[in-house]
């Protein structure tokens, strides 16, 4: 099996499943007759844009973040109103609080991403806070009205 169909298994098999940890994902893939790395396993991961999300149980497990070829930001503004408390700027810094303990962070990252806004070069994200880096101050403001305008509806 070449590295496309290994990675359209893993992302069928993460879309069908709730999938827990790298171990787990590894131990599908070895069973199905596929052996692999867990560095490779990383990779695809990463290349996938498959990160960890929680339910309403606490339970992790990983999903997939759909790409939008057409930009669009509607799901950027519901994640942002649905789940952004607080957002304060430190220059040319966005420290953006997510709802505690929901891994959203991570997924609203994953969103500026892939949406390539222009006004920011980096995302760095944990459990519930996101980092929007921007090159310039003023990049930084029109970031932080961005969220302002779309934060609690």
């Amino acid at each position: 099996m070449d590295r496309k169909e290994r990675r359209r298994f893993i992302a069928q098999l993460v879309n069908e499943r709730k999938i827990e940890t790298q171990d787990e994902l590894l131990q599908l893939l070895t069973d199905a007759g596929i052996e692999t790395t867990q560095a490779t396993i990383s990779r695809d991961i990463h290349t996938l844009n498959i990160v960890k999300s929680s339910d309403a149980n606490g339970h992790t497990y990983y999903v997939q973040l759909q790409k939008d070829p057409a930009h669009n930001y509607d799901r950027l503004y519901l994640g942002i109103r649905n789940n952004v408390r607080t957002i304060e700027t430190v220059q040319f810094i966005n420290v953006v609080k997510t709802e505690l303990n929901s891994s959203y962070a991570t997924i609203l990252a994953g969103m500026f991403d892939e949406l390539d806004v222009p006004e920011v070069i980096g995302t760095l994200a944990g459990n519930d806070t996101l980092i929007l880096i921007s090159k310039t101050p003023e990049d930084a403001q029109k970031v932080y009205q961005l969220i302002m305008d779309h934060m609690n509806g």
